[in-house]
Order: C-alpha cells, then sequence, then structure tokens
C-alpha cells in the first residue's frame, strides 16, 4: 500500500514537472496590426507560426494573442490587400506590425486558367469578385449578385421568377447564337451557376480578354467565369459558421389600368364613332362596376429564406471545408417557388513532402416551379392587366369568376384561377466531382492530374386539369411527364514551372493536355383523359390515352485540347504572357475539327521604374498593359455538318398512303467555329499610397465566322437549314473602375465604382439589305427586332410618327400619304406615320431602326462603412443608352381587342386638339394605329439601389466561453428603390424566354415582374 502510494506520488511529480516544462517552453505573444500609411487597425489579419500549427486572427481593434511554441523563430502576417510580412521573434513577447498597403489586389493571387498568379504580375484583364462582397445577399445564384459589380459585366435578368438565372454578357453581345461565358466551378467546366451556394464561394474571377482566356480556346469567346469555392488551412483549428436569413418580398411597381367604369366608356365610344350599334354587354350595370384589381389579386408577398452551416480546420497534413445549405423562395405569384439544397466537402491532403491529393465535390438537389408569364394568348402577367376588372375573383357560390358571358369579354382565363391550379414542377439532382493529384518534381516543378464528373438528372411534371369554367377550356386532363439525364467526364494533366533565376528572371510555364465528353438520354412520356384529377391519382398510369412516348440517346459529344502557356517577368517590371491552345470538337467535320487560338499580352510597371519613383511621389502604382488573341466558340447545334434522316413520315402515292423516312435536316459539311478576335490596352494606377485606384482599359472585340441561318432555297421542303459561317460582329468600348480607401482606428470606409462603354455592330451579314428576324409578338403578329448589317444586334425596327392627325384637313394635306391608297379610310384621330423614303405612300419599306436595346453604358457604385462594432454596404446598378419596345403597351392600348386597357387610354383622342399621342377609340383598323412604331420606344434607363445592407458585430466579451467567437445581426433590402422613366414593370428586360438567342432583346412581354425584398438575418462564427 505504502509503495502503491508512493509510485502515484513519483508519477505526479513527474507529470507536474512535464507540464511545466512544456509550460516553460511555449510563450504567448501579443500585439496590435495598423496599416503603414494611417495607424488605422486591421481585423482579421491572418497570423501564423510558420512550421507549426499555431496561429491567431486580429480582432475588431487589431489586436491578437498568439500561442507561440519553442523552437519558433518568426511570425507571419498576411491580409487581403496589404503586402505579407514576417517578424523575428526573439526575444519579445509583444509585437506591434504595420503593414503596407499595396495597390487595389496587388497583393492577393487570382485564380487563373490551370494555375493562379499574383495579381501585380497579371497582364491580362480579369475582375475578381470576393465570396464576401456577396454574402448573405437575398438571391439565388451568384450571377444576380454580380450586377452592377464588374465592369465589362451586363447581368441581363429576363425576369423576376424565383430561381430564374440572369444571362451573363462579358464585353458585349459577342454572338447572335449563345453568348453565355464559360463557366468554371473548381476547376470542372459546368453551365450550372445557379447550383453552387453563393456563401460558398471564395472567389469568382472574370476572364474578359483574350491573353487571360486563351488558355480554354473554343469554349472562352463569351469570357470566362472561375468560382473558387471556400477550403480549409493547413494547422488552422476547427471553425464553425452558420448563416440564417429570413426575408419577405413585394411587387415594386404595377401598371395604372382603367377601372370598370373608364373601361366602359370607352367600349362604348368605340361604337359611336364608328357609327355602330353598342353591344349590350356594355350597357349592362353590372360590368360599369369596379370588383377586381386583379394585379394585385394575382400578385402577393412572397418570402425567402436561406440557413446554411460550414464546418473548416485542418492540420500539418490535411485541411477540409464541409457545408451544407438550405434556399427556399416563394414568389410573388401563387405556386411559384425555388428550393435548393446543398452540400459540399471540398479537402486537401499531404501524401509526404511532394505530393498532395484533393477532392472538391458539390451535391445539389434543386425544385422550382415558375408560370408562363410570356405569352400573349395565356401569360398570367397579361392576362392580369387584360381581365374584365367587373369580374370577381370568385363568384358569390365560391367557384371561380370568368369572362364566358360574352364574346366580347375576351378569351382570357380568370389568372388567379390559372395560378391557383397550377400544377407543374421541375427537379434537378445534380453531382459536380473532381479528384486531383499533384506532384512536386523538383524545386518549382509540379506535375498535376485532375479528374471532374458532372452528372445531372432532370425531372419535369406537368398537369392540365380539365377546364369547363373559363373561356379558354381543355376537355381532358393532360399529364406530361419528362426525364433527361447527362454526365460529362473531364481527364487533364498538366506541368507547371515556376521560378525565378538570378532574383530577376521570373518564369512560369504551364503546359498540358485536356480532354471532355458528354453524353446522355432523355424519355417524355404524356398521357391525356383521367377520370378521377385527385393529385395522388395524377400518374402516368392514370391516363385513359396515351399521348407520346418517347425517348433517345442525347448525342455524345467530345472535345480534346493541348495547351500551354509562358510567362517572363524581368525584375517584376516587365511582364509578358503567352498562351496557344489547339482544340478539337466532334460538333465540326473531321476536316474542319481543330481550332487553333493563340494569345499573347506584356506590361510595364512604370511605378517601378528609378526615374518614376524618385520624382513621382503622388503616383503609389502605375502599371500598363495591352494584349491581342483569338478565342472560339463551339456553343451551336450539334453535328450539322451531317444531314439528318428521320422515320414515321407519312407520304401518299395515289390513294395508297405508306410510311417511310425523310430528310429533315440538310447538311454543311463546311461549318466550322465561331472565332473572335480582341485586342486591349490597360492603365492601372494607384495614388495617395493606394488609397487611390484606378484602372481604365480600351479593347475592340471582332467575331468572325459568326454562324447564322443560312438563305432558304425556295424549293428546299421542309427540311432544317443548317447554319453558315457568314456573319461578323463588333463590340468595341472602354472600361473604367475606381476606388478609394480610408478611415481611422474606430471608422473604415470604401466606395468603388465602375463603368463600361459598349458599342455593338454586325459588320457583315449577307448581302445589303439582307436581315435576320425574330419572333412576333402578340396576336396581330407584330414583327419588333430585326438584325441587319451596320446596326447594333436586335434593333427595333418600325415605323416613325409624327403625332396624331386632328382635323380631315390634316390628312387631306399631309405629304406623307400623297400617293397612298389608303389615303381615303384614314380619320382624324387616327396615327400620323411618317413616309420615310419620300414616295408618298406608308408601307413596309418605310420601317426603319427605331433603336438598339444594347446599353451603350452599364454601371455600378459599391460603398461600405464600419464603426465599431457596426457595418453599412450599398450597391447600386444602372444602365444608361439603352431602349425598350414595350410590346405589352402596344396591345395595351389597342382598343380593338375586347380586353383591358391602360389608363393612359383615358387621354385619346376624341376630338380636334384633345390629344397628340393616343389615337381614338375604334373598331377598326384601317390605318393600323397601334402597329411597330416608335410610339411604344422608350428609354430604359435607371438606377437603382440593388442592395443595402446594416450589420451589429456583437463582439465575444459578451458571450463569454459559450464557443461562439462573434455574432453579427443585420437588416438588407434589395431593390430598394430605382429612378427610371419607363413605363412598364421594370426597365430590366432581357431575352423574352424565346428561342431566339440574342436576335430580341428589352422587348416587354410582360414578364414576370422583380420583386423589392426585405430580410434579416445572423451570422455565427464559432
Amino acid at each position: 500500500m505504502r509503495h502503491s502510494l508512493l509510485r502515484k506520488l513519483c508519477f505526479l511529480l513527474v507529470f507536474l514537472c512535464a507540464a511545466t516544462s512544456a509550460a516553460i517552453a511555449q510563450k504567448t505573444i501579443t500585439g496590435k496590426v495598423t496599416g503603414a500609411a494611417d495607424g488605422v487597425s486591421l481585423p482579421g489579419v491572418n497570423i501564423t507560426v510558420p512550421g507549426t500549427s499555431s496561429g491567431a486572427n486580429t480582432d475588431a481593434k487589431g489586436n491578437f494573442s498568439v500561442q507561440v511554441p519553442a523552437g519558433a523563430t518568426s511570425l507571419h502576417f498576411s491580409y487581403l490587400g496589404y503586402d505579407p510580412q514576417s517578424i523575428t521573434i526573439g526575444n519579445q513577447t509583444s509585437i506591434n506590425v504595420a503593414l503596407t498597403a499595396t495597390a487595389k489586389g496587388l497583393g492577393e493571387v487570382v485564380v487563373v486558367g490551370y494555375g493562379v498568379q499574383n495579381r501585380r504580375d497579371v497582364t491580362g484583364t480579369i475582375s475578381s469578385l470576393k465570396g464576401a462582397d456577396i454574402k448573405n445577399l437575398p438571391v439565388s445564384d451568384a450571377a444576380q449578385a454580380m450586377q452592377g459589380r464588374v465592369s465589362g459585366v451586363d447581368i441581363v435578368r429576363s425576369d423576376g421568377s424565383p430561381g430564374s438565372t440572369p444571362s451573363i454578357r462579358i464585353r458585349g453581345t459577342g454572338t447572335i447564337n449563345n453568348a453565355e461565358p464559360l463557366v468554371i466551378i473548381d476547376g470542372v467546366p459546368a453551365g450550372g451557376i445557379s447550383d453552387v451556394n453563393p456563401n460558398d464561394i471564395a472567389s469568382m474571377e472574370i476572364l474578359k480578354d483574350a491573353s487571360s482566356s486563351a488558355i480554354y480556346g473554343t469554349r472562352a469567346a463569351n469570357g470566362v467565369v472561375i468560382i473558387t469555392t471556400k477550403k480549409g488551412s493547413y494547422g488552422e483549428k476547427l471553425k464553425a459558421a452558420v448563416n440564417v436569413y429570413h426575408g419577405v418580398s413585394n411587387t415594386i411597381r404595377y401598371i395604372p389600368l382603367l377601372t370598370a367604369p373608364q373601361l366602359v366608356m370607352l367600349k362604348q365610344e368605340r361604337y359611336t364613332n364608328d357609327g355602330v350599334a353598342i353591344e349590350p354587354i356594355w350597357k349592362d350595370p353590372y360590368y360599369a362596376t369596379q370588383r377586381t384589381d386583379w394585379q394585385r389579386a394575382l400578385l402577393r408577398s412572397g418570402d425567402v429564406t436561406n440557413a446554411d452551416v460550414s464546418i473548416r480546420g485542418g492540420n500539418n497534413s490535411s485541411n477540409y471545408m464541409l457545408s451544407a445549405g438550405y434556399y427556399n423562395e416563394n414568389g410573388i405569384i401563387t405556386n411559384s417557388y425555388f428550393k435548393r439544397y446543398t452540400v459540399r466537402i471540398n479537402s486537401e491532403h499531404k501524401l509526404g513532402k511532394r505530393f498532395k491529393v484533393g477532392e472538391n465535390m458539390q451535391l445539389t438537389y434543386k425544385q422550382n416551379s415558375g408560370p408562363d408569364t410570356y405569352s400573349s394568348q395565356t401569360g398570367l402577367i397579361f392576362s392580369a392587366l387584360r381581365f374584365n376588372p367587373a369580374i370577381p375573383v370568385h363568384n358569390p357560390d365560391g367557384s371561380y369568376g370568368s369572362s364566358k358571358a360574352s364574346n366580347e369579354l375576351g378569351d382570357i382565363n380568370n389568372p388567379v384561377y390559372t395560378a391557383e391550379t397550377t400544377d407543374t414542377w421541375g427537379k434537378n439532382y445534380r453531382m459536380l466531382a473532381s479528384v486531383y493529384g499533384e506532384l512536386e518534381i523538383t524545386d518549382g516543378l509540379t506535375l498535376r492530374a485532375n479528374y471532374g464528373f458532372d452528372g445531372n438528372i432532370y425531372n419535369q411534371y406537368n398537369f392540365l386539369p380539365k377546364v369547363s369554367d373559363q373561356t379558354r377550356t381543355n376537355d381532358q386532363a393532360q399529364l406530361w411527364n419528362r426525364s433527361e439525364t447527362n454526365n460529362s467526364q473531364l481527364s487533364e494533366i498538366f506541368l507547371t514551372y515556376n521560378k525565378v533565376l538570378a532574383k530577376v528572371h521570373h518564369i512560369t510555364l504551364t503546359g498540358g493536355y485536356s480532354q471532355q465528353t458528354a453524353n446522355g438520354s432523355y424519355f417524355r412520356g404524356d398521357r391525356w383523359d383521367y377520370s378521377d384529377e385527385s393529385p395522388d391519382q395524377r400518374v402516368l398510369g392514370n391516363g385513359n390515352n396515351i399521348h407520346d412516348a418517347s425517348g433517345n440517346y442525347i448525342a455524345a459529344s467530345a472535345i480534346a485540347s493541348g495547351f500551354v502557356r509562358g510567362f517572363y517577368g524581368f525584375k517584376d517590371k516587365y511582364l509578358l504572357t503567352v498562351t496557344f491552345r489547339a482544340d478539337g470538337s466532334s460538333r465540326f467535320a473531321p476536316d474542319k475539327r481543330w481550332g487553333y487560338f493563340p494569345a499573347f499580352s506584356a506590361g510595364w510597371r512604370v511605378s517601378d521604374e528609378d526615374f518614376f519613383k524618385n520624382n513621382v511621389k503622388v503616383v503609389s502604382n502605375l502599371k500598363i498593359t495591352g494584349g491581342w488573341g483569338q478565342l472560339g466558340n463551339q456553343n451551336v447545334s450539334d453535328f450539322q455538318y451531317l444531314a439528318s434522316i428521320d422515320k414515321d413520315r407519312r407520304y401518299n402515292f395515289g390513294e395508297n398512303p405508306v410510311t417511310g423516312v425523310w430528310n429533315s435536316r440538310m447538311a454543311n459539311p463546311d461549318i466550322t467555329w465561331e472565332k473572335a478576335e480582341m485586342t486591349n490596352i490597360s492603365v492601372e494606377a494607384g495614388f495617395f499610397q493606394n488609397k487611390l485606384n484606378t484602372t481604365i482599359t480600351w479593347f475592340n472585340k471582332n467575331t468572325n465566322d459568326m454562324l447564322v441561318p443560312a438563305p432558304v432555297m425556295d424549293l428546299h421542303g421542309t427540311s432544317v437549314i443548317p447554319d453558315r459561317n457568314i456573319g461578323q460582329l463588333n463590340n468595341k468600348g472602354w472600361e473604367v473602375e475606381v476606388s478609394y480607401q480610408g478611415g481611422n482606428d474606430h471608422f473604415h470606409y470604401n466606395v468603388g465604382a465602375n463603368a463600361s462603354f459598349i458599342k455593338n455592330e454586325v459588320t457583315k451579314l449577307y448581302d445589303a439589305g439582307s436581315y435576320i428576324s425574330a419572333s412576333t409578338y402578340g396576336r396581330q403578329g407584330a414583327e419588333i427586332s430585326r438584325t441587319y448589317e451596320g446596326q447594333p444586334l436586335a434593333s427595333y425596327y418600325g415605323w416613325k410618327t409624327n403625332g396624331i392627325y386632328q382635323t380631315q384637313d390634316d390628312i387631306n394635306n399631309d405629304p406623307n400619304i400623297s400617293k397612298d391608297p389608303r389615303k381615303g379610310s384614314i380619320k382624324p384621330g387616327d396615327v400620323r406615320f411618317l413616309d420615310t423614303n419620300g414616295d408618298g405612300v406608308v408601307n413596309d419599306q418605310d420601317r426603319v431602326n427605331l433603336g438598339s436595346p444594347n446599353p451603350k453604358m452599364v454601371y455600378g457604385i459599391q460603398a461600405s462603412a464600419s464603426y465599431k462594432g457596426f457595418d453599412l454596404n450599398l450597391s447600386f446598378a444602372g444602365v444608361s443608352g439603352v431602349k425598350l419596345y414595350n410590346a405589352d403597351k402596344m396591345q395595351g392600348m389597342d382598343g380593338n381587342y375586347p380586353y383591358n386597357m391602360y389608363a393612359d387610354a383615358m387621354n385619346r383622342w376624341h376630338g380636334a386638339g384633345t390629344s397628340n399621342s393616343v389615337p381614338r377609340m375604334t373598331l377598326g383598323n384601317d390605318n393600323q394605329n397601334n402597329r411597330t412604331s416608335d410610339r411604344f420606344v422608350e428609354s430604359g434607363d435607371y438606377f437603382s439601389l440593388r442592395n443595402v445592407a446594416l450589420g451589429y458585430t456583437i463582439p465575444s466579451k459578451v458571450w463569454g466561453r459559450s464557443g461562439i467567437s462573434d455574432i453579427r445581426v443585420y437588416v438588407a433590402a434589395q431593390n430598394l428603390f430605382m429612378l427610371t422613366s419607363y413605363s412598364g414593370l421594370t426597365p430590366q428586360l432581357g431575352y423574352n424566354g424565346t428561342t431566339d438567342g440574342n436576335r430580341q432583346r428589352g422587348v416587354d412581354v410582360a414578364a414576370y415582374p422583380q420583386a423589392r425584398t426585405f430580410t434579416f438575418g445572423a451570422t455565427l462564427n464559432f
């Protein structure tokens, strides 16, 4: 017993000695980090102890405390926008550090194709957006958050429906075909930018010029967006973060419409004007009573909820980041929604001193539902703007109100009925994954191999119930099911050599091989006539009639590439980058399959020259860069070099019909790449120790061999004619970025602005006078947009006007119609159209360009400020020099139709001098007063406060030992206000949801409107 006690006492003594020795062996170092220029405290500075897992970050006041193990010799300090600094420890226990600011972003590392590069060495045009800039914005994808934040980038959102992904245009619209940029997510080319949780994004690099994009060759003609997701760090202690926000959304504006009494008055007036007996329904007092504001009946309050959690950390040999996210947006129209669930796992592991492996995996499930808001027959917003305001949403017996009482009420169904009975959804399951291995062969030389997989399963469901109590009936309930699976696999291997020789020659060489394949399949099944329409009976097997059952493989495609890039810097002052890529695509014929894309750029860091440093003190940084290169675009229909043969074609030979095959598409064996050639010159400057920074860039981009529809032969039959490499397109302009940062120990602020000035012109297209048309609009089949040589893409094309005829003498003496055979049918109160070619007749030959939907200037302003624990962030966006065509107003002002009209119809002509802008009410259409004309072309300029957020970070001392390092609570708003003269629901108009590609833009068809959103949220860091 006594020996046992003695052993325990000895063990305890040894333990205490060891613990004491360990405690003595490490020490605590405290201090403060400030900016060298202004002495302002820097929060969040990363402090590491090289060779150990120890580290810390400065707090809100710039203070830090770090445990330093025995044997450690230095501390390393790094902070975005400042030069990193290493400090020798020695015997110090208190260290204060002053970091020197670099020019905007020069101290950071940016992601470029197949590698990273220090910002100061970049010779191309690359804009960066950090994850912190878009964190916790109430948007479903990162593209929406980019608006107004990056010069040269135009975010074009066609509608405001939940989950709708906007189009991204980098340096203008570069082709009449698919002009979307290539999106790279963690090294894998993928088109699903909406699949990524914005809070998982560490950075987005936008490659805008040929030099930076050419490494991606055939897919880079429209620019490249590289998304890098968050990762853990080696030696990082376990950290966790939780983000939660909830918000409500409402309609921003409503269009003034006629009330029921006003509508009845104008309906009666049109009969009176034409000397025709008034229809009895317009004498019925029931229809002169206002019952429903259909816009407010349809458009409700929506809501958005987001929650995500992340865990990251690492040790000396591994790092990891795990996250899970949930996003749910219910739109301002019933049964419109978007849901997304995401899971992400990123990790990297060192296997020895020279080899490491890693993976990035993202799993996404999305579900969405949205109504049709593009149709001029059944679109929901269109219907709400046209439906008779005397009809109730619900009748006294609870049934839905309808317009069946008379043809005079129109053939539109109750829009609330349509919204509430809609049963449609799309579900998307996606896995985007990459694994890599990297071997450091020798100092400065690494070999990396990547494998990427992008798999997608999409299911679509649409049930149309039987409709008998509305004007547009449906005799049989219908169920449509669609299913599509597709995947792509990427294999890459490349070498990188990065070395500084003799302290003045910086060389980086990258070369490798890439191959990507894609394939898939689809199935569709439709059954009609359901005896039981109960929700649980709406499955394919319960339909009585098979309407369609088909499926097939999706044509497989492949692309193989070789690439090389070299960078040389002499004394970090004279910079040169040369890139070359060769791509072979299965989309083209064997002898047209390969494309070759060279590029180069050079830079001169003038501010590092002795003559400049010694004489120009106010300029802290000055760099001039310029470059040229060629890029390709393969985003065209597959295999147009082959003719296609389809079966089950019916032919008649006398009285005997037979079934055979037919040539459904003709071949173009000469089809090949679209090619873009770009030149740009940039000047980057920093002033006052880089507090003020600016970048000015000029660029000129020519698209050659643009694929356009081939002229149709007179006797080609019904076969599809393949595209031809005929067109040429030019985009040129300027980009300007300016930013300023300042403050003191308690107050910090940053202000930035950017603007892009772009001119778009089609420089070659068929023969003189030829054009490419676009889809027509409305029940009158109005042609609105045409693309001509010498004009911008998708310009509006129609008649010029000069007011309203006030008297018969105005008509008799008008030289515009002196020889017009319609002159006798034109009446006072009709629109005066101009005879632009001077032949005395107003006809199709007098149609002219009415304006361009391509903005001349796109700009944004960002501002942020912090005071102690408070922070404020604002983001503004705007466009200028753009025209919009209000097609919905064109139909909404037309008294020929039996629908409700815009309130502006009250300003119609009803006698000499009463109006010179709105024509008379009439049943006739002899003068086609509401044809495509400049009456409906409006300025689309706007300036909006896109996002504003006010937050407060509750300091950790409030929470004691709870494990929470800090909590930030905030309130935010999106689309808080907009300044515009446009009369429609929103001036932010895109591509109208048609199959026209870029042939039509900025035409208002009363699509799903944008919403104003207010959110409240919190971020907890552990």
